[in-house]
């Protein structure tokens, strides 16, 4: 009976929560649609460019079996370092090369196809979550900041911190999980290289929808939060606390949305440490995606978003002891010290366009057999 007290009270509150926001969306209709397209901006310029090749050529090195290879070359270095089978060489470095999704998407191929057990995958999610050069050195340091060696230092950060966060895993849990997990046997069916190639842009092309999907929906709960006054009341609230500007002025997008919490941080001229916390924890935006995309690769998710917080932590302090060495900050951050710094690029038109091919090439899969 409390059971069922309890679903009701929860549906309720879910119930008034989405008419709340529907509401909000009736009062401030510009506020939204200002929101929405700055997601739509945001994707066709920074996301879609860096992310979209490297969810492609990730799936299909898994599918086409040229993985194995990969794990053989470094399985002295997986199974040493992170305490893992040979088979999530691959997975380990695509999730460090190709952004955030991409490292979800290898280990649940790898999960589906017997390669890995339930708790290595678990386990795997604890650091193969990691933004990847295309958006780091490209989008925020060529785009945001206008000087790349800001990218690369933060993608050193992030990369750094990944593999520290993945020998602890392995040190903590790796003895547990032969008692946690049954044996699973692989089950591989042979695939030809033109299927696993079509299957792999059919991937890239789902992940990229559900990307800009989700990217434009957060942006514009923000803006309808900034909107409303609740992003300048929690400001407020910081202060008082101790926690000044920038800091307060870039909580609310670090927490829902790592692109735009990039480009406050930068507006509000935030120092670089900032910005790998932004990247360092991903944001809700990208957290959702991994979960969609990991499917039936159950994960702890309170030992998952532990990892995200420590991740933020661990690579800021090495970005802020990087920068003690080598500090190409100073001119970068002089974009944010006056007026906008508006995200530019040359492919931003064409972005647009590989959205729409990707929403029809996906629909086109689901409705007609594959006769390669």
């Amino acid at each position: 009976m409390k059971g069922k007290k309890r679903s009701i009270t929860v549906k309720l509150l879910l119930l008034s929560g989405i008419t709340s926001a529907a509401a909000v969306i009736l009062v401030f209709p510009s506020a939204a649609a200002g929101g929405i397209a700055d997601g739509m901006k945001y994707s066709a310029e920074m996301l879609i460019p860096s992310l979209f090749p490297f969810m492609v050529i990730s799936s299909f090195l898994i599918r086409s079996g040229a993985s194995d290879i990969l794990g053989k070359l470094l399985a002295p270095v997986t199974k040493s370092l992170f305490r893992l089978p040979e088979e999530s060489a691959a997975a380990i470095v695509m999730s460090f090369v190709g952004g955030f999704p991409v490292g979800a998407k290898c280990i649940r191929l790898l999960y589906d196809s017997g390669r890995i057990d339930q708790s290595q995958a678990e386990r795997m999610m604890l650091f193969c979550v990691c933004s990847g050069p295309g958006f780091l050195v490209t989008g925020v340091g060529g785009i945001l900041l206008h000087n790349t060696d800001l990218g690369w230092i933060l993608y050193f950060s992030q990369l750094v911190s990944g593999v520290l966060i993945g020998i602890s895993a392995g040190l903590v849990f790796s003895k547990k999980e032969k008692r946690l997990d049954p044996v699973r046997q692989p089950v591989r069916s042979p695939r030809s290289l033109t299927d696993s190639f079509i299957e792999a842009c059919s991937d890239g092309a789902n992940s990229v929808l559900l990307l800009t999907a989700m990217v434009t929906f957060f942006t514009m709960l923000l803006s309808l939060l900034s909107c409303c006054g609740a992003t300048g009341l929690w400001e407020r609230i910081l202060s008082v606390a101790g926690l000044g500007y920038p800091v307060s002025a870039c909580i609310f997008p670090i927490v829902f949305e790592v692109t735009g919490a990039c480009r406050s941080v930068v507006l509000s001229g935030g120092p670089l440490w900032l910005l790998s916390i932004a990247v360092g924890f991903g944001g809700m935006c990208v957290h959702f995606q991994i979960f969609s995309v990991l499917g039936g690769v159950k994960i702890n998710k309170l030992r998952y978003f532990l990892s995200r917080i420590i991740n933020a932590i661990l690579s800021s302090v090495i970005v802020y002891i990087v920068c003690g060495f080598y500090c190409p900050v100073n001119e970068a951050f002089a974009v944010s010290g006056g007026g906008n710094a508006e995200m530019t690029s040359v492919s931003a038109a064409g972005s647009a366009a590989l959205v729409i091919m990707c929403a029809v090439f996906a629909l086109s899969l689901r409705r007609k057999s594959r006769t390669f």
